[in-house]
């Protein structure tokens, strides 16, 4: 059944792809006697080392820009446009085709004796010095197929590594235990260049701050036609054609003399009629600013790795550009150095203050099935509340849902966080929730956390949740839903009453991002690891209390939770083109209630479905399992579980500078640890819950204000679990002409930024 969905897909998209762009040649604005380069690949031979992907970026001339690796849809776009121009509508249609579209890529000879040339050096640089580019061309009609054949031969190996160099101080790291170059290994130039920038990092951090990397030089000497290369290091030549003067300086080791912190000031576009306020602390350091500073001295002085009186070193350096940087009122930081006296610097720190106040609105909705929901939040941040890059936090939440059956749900939520510089924060959150014709619940948080900073050019952090300590207080609940949900489910009841959840929890978080590379693919992982009630049973159990009649221990009367919960998500941001992203997401999640709870609190429960999971659903309406309400309606309470699973994949498209368009499928579920009556089909099962795996798919439309993301998508369902069981067994497929219903089978996510 799924390969013939699959199959129905696959032909509405290609019908649709004739119909959109069947009077559109892809060589319409080809000029005549040249050719559209239709294919551009490398095929690399004799080597598995080295990869097409990796010389891909030595290639002058590329074909236009393909989605799922076949479809030039933007050259497509680009000839729409009318070839004539002479009246206003067509002038309009080419101008914004052009505009939005792909200009054809014309096939240009020379750029490809440049692109052959560039592979040639770059296999060489790789050691392969005897490797052959070759270029194969097909031509059809006005378009070429243009493949570079890189024949790789044997590469060379380093037969002898000597270091050529009399200076004793670099002579000392450049033969140490560290050295990246060994006798046997292959060729590298890359690797060459990464040992001389080793040797130079090395002479910085232990006080040389004239030395650089250019002082060194290799001599490489294949003549012996081995597939051998002797490779020398030594001091450039230039270095004993310079003066003794200028010698001595690039050998000396320099200590700081003074520290000067210029605070939100140039000092080279001072005014000469503007006060300047110096002052001085008792380590000799020297703060000047204009005005009111807007940083105490000692928040400063205690992210500054630089001190008066010690040897100049590029890892301090590093350090305190990364402290600095970190602090959230700062938006730059600049570190300079000036020559004093005999061996000696100065050194000065210009600090720039950000914008320190800050207000976010975020507003989301749904509808599906006739069912309506909407939420709004705000946010302020004062990003420096103390003067000592101390963050300030506010946050509101409000959210209101109808539904077809008349019911109404109402939830509120107020926060307040202080983050200091340090990497704490103190955290109290408030949750209301009212739904008129069941019960009152409120939620009170508060709690004290840690981040280790992430280290200059690192891709870890990691944030420990010292103590968590939340109170649930149910002040009232309707005799109806007592009666018809709580007494006759089990699984229910511990959620509704008042309870403790006293909790640790530790995360860790990598990305291999960097702003700098903002067209290179990459990829976040993190982790989530929590733990809850094992002080508080340990507490209980050496005091010898006496539990309730559920078996539970209690504190001031008031059971308390006890779990363990893990969470593993995983991201691949890969970027096809710079304005077209592939993003594959996985996450899974399992968590256990023992010893002192049968059954996770509600609020620690996983739910399915929503903006940011299986989007064919909307939020928290799927699962578990293959679990049904009575009447096919969502049943809010039950529809929770103890393991998780979500599966997307998405591709982006930039169309326009704040459009953009997105295609996506989903899928996922959640399920129980424990056969719970009331939760039928709810199982987790390993012969049975791949068969109840959720599958959905849709379209998105972002506006990207680059501060903000506005996010419509549209999903809608194509594997329905709840439908594989009883009455509407063998309907689990949503497609038609299958009964897949418009009203039903679709739901609309209005959200703020990316899902993940």
């Amino acid at each position: 059944m799924a390969k013939s969905v699959l199959h129905r897909i696959r032909c509405i998209l290609a019908v649709l792809g004739c119909l959109l762009f069947s009077a559109c040649s892809t060589t319409k604005f080809v000029p005549e006697g040249k050719y559209l380069l239709n294919k551009a690949h490398i095929k690399v031979k004799d080597t598995k080392a080295v990869t097409s992907s990796d010389l891909n970026d030595y290639l002058r001339q590329k074909q236009n820009t393909e989605i799922l690796g076949f479809w030039k849809l933007q050259l497509d776009i680009y000839n729409t446009a009318p070839a004539d121009t002479t009246t206003k509508g067509n002038k309009w249609l080419a101008k914004n085709a052009h505009k939005v579209g792909e200009a054809p890529v014309i096939y240009d000879e020379d750029l490809t004796r440049v692109s052959m040339e560039q592979l040639g050096q770059t296999m060489r640089n790789k050691g392969y010095f005897n490797a052959v580019v070759d270029t194969q061309k097909v031509y059809k009609k006005k378009k070429v197929n243009l493949t570079y054949i890189v024949t790789a031969n044997e590469p060379y190996t380093i037969r002898k590594y000597n270091v050529d160099i009399d200076r004793p101080e670099v002579r000392a790291i450049a033969t140490n235990s560290n050295c990246l170059i060994k006798n046997g290994m292959q060729f590298s130039a890359d690797v060459l260049d990464r040992e001389r920038q080793r040797i130079a990092t090395k002479m910085h951090n232990e006080g040389y701050f004239y030395f650089d990397k250019s002082m060194l030089e290799y001599v490489a000497d294949s003549s012996y036609n081995c597939l051998g290369v002797d490779v020398d290091i030594q001091m450039s030549k230039y270095i004993s054609q310079l003066p003794d003067s200028v010698t001595k300086r690039l050998y000396a080791k320099y200590t700081i003399h003074q520290v000067y912190f210029h605070i939100d000031y140039d000092p080279s576009r001072l005014p000469a009629d503007v006060e300047l306020h110096i002052e001085q602390d008792k380590e000799g350091n020297e703060y000047s600013y204009i005005g009111e500073r807007f940083l105490r001295p000692n928040v400063l002085r205690r992210n500054c790795r630089i001190k008066a009186g010690e040897r100049y070193s590029e890892h301090r350096l590093e350090r305190t550009y990364s402290l600095l940087n970190s602090l959230a009122p700062v938006k730059y930081v600049d570190i300079s150095f000036d020559p004093v006296g005999e061996n000696q610097l100065d050194c000065h720190i210009t600090v720039s203050r950000g914008k320190l106040n800050s207000v976010s609105a975020e507003l989301e909705g749904t509808y599906s099935a006739g069912d309506w929901g909407i939420a709004a939040g705000v946010g302020y941040i004062n990003k420096n509340i103390f003067r000592g890059a101390e963050q300030l936090s506010l946050n509101g939440r409000a959210s209101y849902e109808w539904r077809q059956n008349g019911g109404r749900a109402i939830e509120g939520k107020a926060e307040a966080g202080l983050t200091f510089p340090t990497g704490v924060r103190i955290n109290i959150a408030y949750n209301y929730q009212q739904r008129p014709d069941e019960y009152t619940r409120t939620i009170a948080n508060a709690g004290l956390y840690y981040t280790i900073p992430r280290k200059p050019h690192g891709r870890w952090t990691h944030r420990f949740n010292l103590i968590d300590i939340s109170y649930i207080y149910l002040p009232w609940m309707s005799d109806r839903f007592k009666t018809d949900f709580i007494d006759k489910a089990s699984v229910l009841k511990s959620s509704y009453e008042d309870h403790f959840i006293l909790d640790w929890s530790y995360s860790g978080t990598y990305t291999n991002y960097r702003k700098s590379a903002p067209n290179r693919s990459y990829i976040n992982f993190n982790y989530y690891l929590e733990t809850a009630g094992n002080v508080l049973y340990g507490i209980a159990k050496a005091a010898k209390l006496t539990t309730n009649e559920a078996g539970a221990y209690t504190m001031w009367h008031i059971p308390f939770a006890q779990y363990a919960k893990a969470d593993v998500n995983f991201t691949f941001h890969q970027v096809i083109a710079p304005k077209h992203h592939l993003v594959y997401h996985a996450g899974v999640g399992v968590a256990v209630p023992y010893l002192n709870a049968t059954v996770l609190p509600f609020e620690k429960r996983y739910f399915s479905g929503g903006a940011n999971s299986v989007r064919g659903w909307q939020a928290r309406t799927l699962g578990p399992g293959g679990f049904r309400g009575k009447g096919g309606g969502m049943v809010y309470d039950l529809q929770a579980g103890d393991i998780r699973l979500d599966l997307n994949i998405e591709y982006r498209w930039k169309v326009w500078t704040y459009i953009e368009l997105a295609a996506f499928v989903d899928a996922g579920n959640i399920w129980t640890i424990r056969d719970y009556e009331q939760q039928p089909y709810g199982l987790f099962k390993w012969d049975e819950f791949y068969k109840q795996i959720a599958l959905s798919y849709g379209l998105g439309l972002r506006l990207d204000f680059s501060i903000l993301i506005l996010r419509l998508d549209l999903g809608v369902k194509l594997h329905d679990p709840s439908r594989l069981y009883g009455d509407l067994a063998g309907t689990q497929w949503r497609t038609a002409p299958n009964g897949l219903s418009w009203k039903d089978d679709m739901t609309l996510h209005f959200a703020i930024g990316y899902p993940f």
